[in-house]
């Protein structure tokens, strides 16, 4: 009779262990919710597993947080995301992501990745005419198909569609179906506005950047689409 209990209860650990999600899988990860938050579609409970390829839609008051072995993610308000792993795919608003394990982001064309060590800190706000990156802890990747560019820590990158070629779609036009295929960029060192500002479509950060003359750096950033240049200390 024990023996048979002990095979009863092996049996029944056996089965719990291949139905239960694998939180420690690439693929699969928790997520909380607070406030108006849906899930593929659905309310979204409060605490449930997420898998590759499901979408997470924030509206106004709902907050929700990602968490997945070595990796945190915090989706604001009126936000659109596609969780896959390792990767988060922002359609709209914004996201705080921060990771030990290396994930990455996707915002149209550009891919954001930690530069070094798989460890990094950064935040990614999404309208439907602008884009920003900011690397609050440890240095980033920012790879596109027309270019590529690195974010030191502190850093942070602003872009705007290219009016001459991609102009800014009506404002009916939601964040979620408003893609660009030419950014223009403008970078921003860490620090006070003082600290130096990377004129027009830079492909690096500010290290080994020539200075701008008096006139650019007295005007916005985007007169100088193709020579970037660092605004000196006043």
């Amino acid at each position: 009779m024990k023996i048979h209990g002990l095979l009863s209860i092996g049996c029944l650990a056996a089965i719990v262990s291949l139905t239960a999600p694998t939180f420690g899988s690439s693929g699969t990860a928790v997520i909380a919710s607070r406030g108006a938050v849906a899930l593929n579609g659905q309310p979204s409970p409060t605490t449930t597993a997420l898998f590759s390829g499901d979408r997470v839609v924030t509206s106004d008051g709902g907050v929700a947080t990602i968490s997945s072995p070595g990796s945190t993610v915090l989706i604001p308000s009126n936000s659109q995301v596609v969780f896959n792993g390792g990767a988060l795919d922002v359609t709209a608003g914004g996201a705080s992501i921060s990771t030990t394990k290396g994930m990455t982001a996707q915002v149209d064309q550009y891919l954001i990745a930690p530069a070094t060590d798989d460890t990094a800190k950064f935040e990614i706000k999404r309208t439907r005419c602008s884009l920003s990156i900011h690397a609050s802890t440890g240095s980033l990747t920012v790879s596109g198909r027309e270019r590529t560019f690195t974010l030191a820590e502190g850093e942070t990158a602003t872009a705007m569609p290219d009016s001459a070629t991609d102009p800014c779609p009506d404002s009916a036009v939601s964040d979620s179906t408003a893609s660009h295929n030419h950014w223009k960029w403008t970078m921003i060192a860490a620090g006070a506005a003082g600290a130096g500002v990377i004129v027009g479509a830079a492909a690096a950060s500010n290290q080994g950047a020539p200075y701008c003359g008096t006139g650019a750096c007295s005007t916005p950033p985007s007169v100088s689409p193709h020579s970037p240049c660092v605004c000196p200390k006043p």
